[in-house]
This record gives C-alpha cells, sequence and structure tokens, in this order.
C-alpha cells in the first residue's frame, strides 16, 4: 500500500518538494481516510494543507468565520479543528454583530484540546489591535482620529479603544481657555507618549494642526504674487492691524490700508471670523511675511468726488483728527478726507487747532482747493464761517424789505371801516353851535418908562498952547 505522503507526493505532480512541503506532507499522513476524502481534488494544495493543520495558541490574534449565531454566543471557526464560541455581550449592539460567514478577529483565551474548543474574545482583540496601532503611531509618527469624550482637568480625554489624553497646550494653536468646545468632535491626533504597562497614552491635537498648517504654508507662498487679490479670514485684530489667514499662512492688513478714509481701530471695519477680499502688496520669502491692503479692493471714492463736489462749495464735514498745523476732515457724503490748514481755522490768529475745533465735530467747510487725480482737497472753516454771515446777512435784509409798511398798509382796514360808517349814516340839519362866550379881556399892565439917557460928559477943553513959546 502506498502511504499517505506518497500519494500527496503524486497528486502534486512530479518534482522535488521544498523544505516547508515535507512538512506538510507529514502532517496530512497522520491524516484520517474520512477527513482525506472531504478534500476535492480541487482545493487539495498547500493553502488547504496549511489551512488545515495550523495551530493556534493562547493569546493569538487570528481571523475567524461565524458558523453560527446563538441566542447569546457566536460559534466561530478559527482554522484547523478548532471551534470557539464568544459571548453576545461583547459586542456593544446587535448592529454590530457579524452574521453567519463574516469574518471576525478574536483574542484566543484558552484552548481545550480535548475536546477541540477554543475560547475567544473580540474585546481582547480589540484591545490587542489597539495598542498595536497605538505603538505604531508612536514610532511612525501616523496621524489617529478620536472622539473627544469628555473635558477633564488640565485637558481633554479622547477613545481610542482605551483612554487617551490630550493637554491643554497640545489642544490648539490658539484660545485653549474654551476646551468645552471640542467635546463631541472627532480630532485629528499624534501619539506623542505611550505607556502599556501603566496604560496611559498622551497625544497631541496642535502638532496635527501645525503640520497640516506648513504644508498649505509652503503651498500658498509658491503662489501668491504681489498685486493678486485672493480671499481670508481674520484670525486676529490689534491696535495696529489685523492678521489675515490666506490658507496657512497669515498676512498683515495695517490700519492704514483698511479703507481709504481714516480708522481709528481695525474692530470699526472688522472682527474675527470675517471673510474678506485683500490684495497682497508686498511679500518677504525669507521671513515669510505678507502685506495685504483692503482699500484696493473698495471703489476708490476719489474717482466720485471729482464728479460731484466742486471748488467753492460750502459741505458738511467731521473733523477726524487734529494736527500741530491744521486739521483733518471728512465729508461723509463723499467719503473723502480733506485738510483744514491752521490759517483756514478761524479768522483771528490761534496757536493750536483744538482752540477752535475738536475731533468729531460737525462743521461746515469750505473746498477752496479740489484735485481728485492727487487725492488732495484743502478746506477752509473760516471763509465757510464768512459764507453763513453773508448769507445771514442776505436773508435778514430780504426780510426787511419784506417787512416795510405805510400808515396805509396798518390802519387802512380800520379807516376803510370808519369811511363805511360814515357814508351810510343818514344826513339831516345840523343843529346850531352854542354862542362862545367872548374870552374877559385882560388889562394889560403899563410899561414901565425908559430910562432917560443920560448926558454924556463933555469933553475936556484942549489947553491953549502956550503963547510964551
Amino acid at each position: 500500500m502506498m502511504d499517505r505522503g506518497e500519494d500527496v507526493r503524486s497528486r502534486r505532480g512530479a518534482g522535488s518538494p521544498s523544505p516547508g512541503d515535507d512538512d506538510v506532507v507529514e502532517q496530512v499522513g497522520d491524516m484520517g481516510d474520512e477527513e482525506l476524502d472531504r478534500l476535492s481534488a480541487a482545493d487539495f494544495d498547500e493553502g488547504t494543507l496549511q489551512e488545515s493543520l495550523r495551530s493556534i495558541r493562547p493569546g493569538e490574534i487570528v481571523e475567524g468565520v461565524v458558523v453560527e449565531v446563538r441566542d447569546d454566543e457566536l460559534v466561530v471557526h478559527v482554522g484547523g479543528k478548532y471551534e470557539g464560541v464568544i459571548p453576545l455581550i461583547e459586542f456593544p449592539s446587535t448592529a454590530e454583530v457579524p452574521k453567519e460567514g463574516e469574518h471576525v478577529s478574536v483574542a484566543v483565551i484558552r484552548i481545550s484540546e480535548d475536546e477541540g474548543q477554543v475560547v475567544l474574545s473580540k474585546k481582547k482583540a480589540d484591545y490587542e489591535k489597539v495598542w498595536t496601532r497605538i505603538m505604531e503611531s508612536l514610532n511612525s509618527g501616523e496621524i489617529i482620529t478620536a472622539m473627544v469624550t469628555e473635558r477633564v482637568k488640565g485637558g481633554l480625554r479622547v477613545d481610542l479603544g482605551v483612554s487617551g489624553f490630550v493637554p491643554a497646550s497640545q489642544v490648539s494653536t490658539r484660545n485653549v481657555r474654551d476646551l468645552d468646545r471640542f467635546v463631541g468632535r472627532s480630532l485629528r491626533l499624534r501619539v506623542i507618549e505611550a505607556d502599556r504597562k501603566d496604560k496611559k497614552v498622551i497625544l497631541s491635537h496642535r502638532q496635527v494642526v501645525e503640520l497640516e498648517r506648513k504644508g498649505r504654508r509652503d503651498e500658498t507662498m509658491a503662489r501668491l504674487r504681489e498685486g493678486m487679490v485672493c480671499e481670508g479670514k481674520v484670525r486676529n485684530i490689534t491696535d495696529y492691524g489685523a492678521f489675515v489667514d490666506l490658507g496657512g499662512v497669515d498676512g498683515l492688513l495695517h490700519i492704514s490700508e483698511m479703507g481709504w478714509t481714516r480708522v481709528k481701530h481695525p474692530s470699526e471695519v472688522l472682527k474675527v471670523g470675517d471673510t474678506i477680499q485683500v490684495a497682497v502688496i508686498g511679500i518677504d520669502h525669507a521671513k515669510e511675511r505678507i502685506s495685504l491692503s483692503r482699500r484696493e479692493c473698495l471703489p476708490d471714492p476719489w474717482n466720485e468726488a471729482g464728479k460731484r463736489l466742486n471748488t467753492g462749495d460750502v459741505v458738511k464735514a467731521r473733523i477726524t483728527r487734529l494736527a500741530k498745523n491744521g486739521a483733518f476732515a471728512l465729508i461723509e457724503d463723499a467719503q473723502v478726507e480733506g485738510f483744514i490748514p491752521i490759517s483756514e481755522l478761524s479768522e483771528r490768529r490761534i496757536g493750536d487747532p483744538s482752540e477752535v475745533t475738536a475731533v468729531d465735530q460737525v462743521v461746515d467747510v469750505k473746498i477752496i482747493s479740489l484735485r481728485p487725480q492727487e487725492r488732495r482737497m484743502t478746506l477752509s472753516l473760516a471763509e465757510a464761517e464768512q459764507e453763513k454771515e453773508r448769507r445771514e446777512y442776505r436773508e435778514y435784509m430780504a426780510g426787511q424789505t419784506q417787512a416795510r409798511a405805510t400808515l396805509g398798509d396798518q390802519f387802512g382796514e380800520e379807516l376803510a371801516r370808519v369811511q363805511t360808517q360814515v357814508a351810510a349814516a343818514p344826513v339831516g340839519p345840523s343843529e346850531p353851535e352854542p354862542p362862545t362866550e367872548p374870552e374877559p379881556a385882560v388889562a394889560e399892565e403899563p410899561a414901565a418908562p425908559e430910562p432917560a439917557a443920560e448926558p454924556e460928559a463933555a469933553a475936556p477943553a484942549e489947553e491953549p498952547p502956550d503963547a510964551s513959546v
């Protein structure tokens, strides 16, 4: 009789067997006739033999096939003559229980050689696979994903299949004080420390964010060009400007480039989270610095100002700032800013603009010079005041001319009424006037006699000349 080893060699055909085949042949030789008869000629190859003769050991993770689903357990074939059971309580829900014919990874807990029964565990297999993945991620830097289950003191707790911890300093690149917003979210993480013995896993989300930002930053820096208009998101606001995320790299939008008019603080026109259009006006590749402008993307108000405003117009303006040599005023209707020299702030001589005006004060100004092409405009507060005085004088004089009236204008109606009454009265004989009594004569006092003129004294006679002479 040919032994089973020779029979196997003859089925495989001529040729010398490999060293591994000799072990398989010897084991097949130990099989019974019934086992060999169940193997068809088509299935009787090396893979089938290896699977049939495979041995398993406690603690090993193996792949099995579900052969039966019972009320409280699964029956799983794990190769060779071994079958094992898995309690259904190891599955979180009935939806996760595999069906007959499906593959499942299990851990070998215990083997009963006499009965050929194996105690298996799905949880143990999952636990081992999780730790294998954690250690591989630690060594390779591979990024893994985990759900944040709760916020704890100093950070976040995540579920990897085992509990992991993300320190607050490793959660994000900014705003780490608001950790509650991460609960319930899936985070991409890198393992930075793992100790299986102590069941401790420390992870970092910040490293993943920084790594991804670096990749986007390199890509963005390579495609940006001066003059390019792009879309960005406001990440942070400072007193001197705002930082805008262009896709992995931040650009500085200076306060002077936020609009065509003066902005006191960036918060007047922007807030964190705004998506805006900006123009690239400068790139420093060595320092990875980008300068941006928002006003370059806005319509130039000076184009319309040249059409709407004219030299000599008196308009309303708001004082925006004071300087030593004058004041700046914004014509809000046209959204252009002009300058009022200190000599045009008042008719009298002043030493400082604050003597006659203040910031945010709304005043009337006269345009005395307009150059839209140069975006320059000179205004005068003093001439506007003079214009106002002349206008008020003209209005006053016009009112005086209209208010001048005659006695006829004032008493005309009353005189007309009296005349009407007189004309309507009946005409009758006139009553004789009573005789007037003669006024008593008043005796005149006699006039006092005028005093007689005193005779002039006679002039002294001239003495005769001395006859003896």
